[in-house]
């Protein structure tokens, strides 16, 4: 299939301009004053086009417990709500439907790649492969049982069968998911950095101060070390939250290459802090950007996010930090998960057409600042990924978004919700 984007203004963080993008098949091939017929012609005046944003640390099943426990500090809230709703509820059709609804509402809010840890993770990526959106799968490996699996053994085993059965598909990687140092042995870690080769690693890092406390009492380190010991501080590990990160731990992991996904409104939803992410830019650390599943957040919503990472950093360190480009450029970062975040030729083709239409569009003098201060995800009309429309002029193209949420909503009320 070919589409020509026509009459839009290109938005990617490296550059922008009018500029048509021819894309065949699941690639972008040109990129200018383009005059060639192709399959499908989108009108795109009066629209930003860009590259797909990136979710890069969620849970996407756990849309389910949205608002189900709030107002808590995370280790409260994981304890005493999250995990014993978890061993209650939690299924391969619970999270096969509630993947697809988190799904659904990342398209909605531009998004074109999620990292996903949970469990039952087939059957995310059953659900991923029917909406059509690209993504990386992550069985979580703790040291207890869970609802999928009985042992970290299992878990490992399992990640290794989903990677033979999904990793041909081209939209779908999958990764080594330990959930944190605290939750996970060392022996266990060290298996995970024995095995994972060229794979991502996922894992939750310095998230909340208690979190920092039981880290060090367990093991007598902070968890970058304990990664550094264990063989998992490298280019291939993402360590999400990493709220509690001070300048030591900042140089190891630049040193080493890790990769961190900023989650600031789970962050602060959990009272748990605001990352240094400002001063892990200038150490040269990759960032990226993520919501955390929708039962902590309470959405998906990868613009408003965005705002959010870039305002706190201003209260954190001064009005300079995190300026507009730079948190658009982090929201859309795929490096190191797929060659996609860039309207470039060669790259896959994850498209975004954002609409100018709305009242807070009127002056836009500067495109970043428009996309990160006044922009929200109800501009979004069209989403390519990998080729394919999967959202146009605002409708899902293929999937029934009303019998997804009444699905959702039936598995709810067993819960017990109005």
């Amino acid at each position: 299939m070919s589409i020509l984007i026509k009459g839009g203004y290109c938005v990617d963080g490296e550059r922008e301009g009018y500029f048509d993008v021819y894309v065949e098949g699941n690639v972008i091939r040109e990129i200018g004053n383009i005059e060639k017929s192709a399959d499908l012609t989108i009108d795109a005046r009066n629209c930003f086009v860009m590259p797909a944003f990136c979710n890069a640390h969620t849970h996407l099943a756990m849309s389910l417990f949205r608002g189900m426990a709030d107002d808590l500090e995370l280790m409260e809230w994981l304890t005493k709500y999250i995990f014993p709703a978890e061993a209650r509820y939690v299924n391969p059709d619970m999270v096969y439907k509630c993947s697809k609804l988190s799904m659904l509402e990342l398209i909605r809010c531009g998004t074109g790649c999620f990292v996903d840890m949970y469990f039952f993770e087939e059957e995310v990526a059953k659900a991923a492969l029917e909406v059509g959106i690209r993504g990386v799968l992550g069985e979580g490996i703790v040291d207890f049982e869970t609802p999928s699996c009985k042992n970290p053994k299992e878990a490992l085993e399992k990640t290794r069968s989903l990677k033979r059965e999904f990793e041909s598909s081209g939209l779908l990687k999958v990764s080594y998911a330990p959930h944190s140092t605290y939750t996970v042995s060392k022996d266990t870690l060290k298996i995970v950095g024995e095995r994972a080769g060229d794979s991502v690693v996922q894992i939750h890092v310095n998230e909340s101060k208690k979190e920092l406390e039981l880290v060090k009492s367990q093991h007598g380190k902070g968890a970058v070390w304990v990664l550094e010991e264990v063989g998992l501080l490298t280019e291939k590990t993402y360590m999400a939250h990493c709220v509690y990160t001070n300048s030591a731990d900042m140089e190891l992991i630049a040193e080493r290459g890790a990769r961190v996904v900023n989650v600031p409104e789970s962050n602060l939803k959990l009272a748990s802090g605001i990352a240094p992410i400002d001063s892990m830019m200038k150490k040269g650390i990759p960032v990226y950007l993520g919501t955390d599943g929708a039962a902590s957040n309470n959405n998906l919503d990868i613009v408003e996010e965005m705002r959010v990472a870039s305002l706190i950093q201003k209260v954190k360190f001064d009005e300079k930090a995190l300026p507009a480009r730079k948190a658009f450029k982090m929201a859309v970062n795929f490096d190191g998960l797929f060659n996609s975040g860039k309207l470039e030729e060669g790259m896959l083709a994850d498209i975004v057409i954002m609409k100018l239409s709305g009242i807070e569009a009127v002056p836009i003098y500067n495109p970043y600042s428009f996309l990160v201060y006044a922009a929200n995800s109800r501009d979004v009309r069209d989403v390519i990924i990998d080729g394919k429309p999967v959202l146009r002029n605002g409708e899902f193209v293929s999937i029934d978004e009303e019998r997804v949420k009444f699905e959702v909503r039936e598995l709810a009320r067993n819960i017990g919700v109005l």
